[in-house]
């Protein structure tokens, strides 16, 4: 694989999963006729439909992330519209090691009116690229053990670094 392509994205947490509402909100003013007898015509709920999921599918599709050419030695931070991913490539600087930390933290969630009220501790799991200096150039998130094991491997073996697992 030439390319390595980080998602910052989480559906069911943010924006996100306000646009997997607005689809489901979508879906469910398309299908009200078939179940609500009201005054409303089906034109009125097919059009307001139609214009939820939309917006939700506008929103889901919106990320942004980290692209890197191996081939190019490239990087590009982007963000991505509708499949469309807008940034600049600059300069891959020479990688020569590729770290795997976890971290625990306590989270919680604010009420804000749509998601849950919770708190408790949660492991996150960074895959660092360093260079010959002490401070990492690029880092990515993962909630996935082993999925960020894997890909730190994969980039460790594609930049030609060393890897590390902490």
């Amino acid at each position: 694989m030439k390319n390595y392509d980080f998602k910052r994205r989480s559906l069911f947490s943010g924006p996100h999963f306000l646009g997997l509402l607005f689809i489901g909100a979508g879906l469910l003013s398309i299908a009200s006729p078939l179940f609500m007898n009201s005054s409303g015509t089906l034109e009125k709920a097919v059009i307001v439909g139609v214009v939820a999921i939309t917006i939700g599918l506008l929103v889901v599709s919106s990320y942004g992330g980290t692209l890197i050419d191996f081939k190019g030695k490239k990087v590009k931070e982007y963000t991505s519209f509708m499949g469309y991913k807008f940034g600049q490539w600059s300069a891959l600087p020479v990688i020569t090691r590729v770290v795997v930390i976890s971290g625990t933290s306590k989270v919680s969630n604010t009420p804000n009116g749509i998601s849950p009220t919770w708190s408790g501790e949660e492991t996150n799991y960074k895959v660092l690229l360093y260079t010959d200096t002490s401070s990492a150039v690029h880092s990515f998130l993962f909630s996935n053990k082993d999925r960020a094991i894997s890909d730190g491997r994969h980039l460790a073996a594609n930049l030609n670094a060393a890897f590390e697992l902490r």
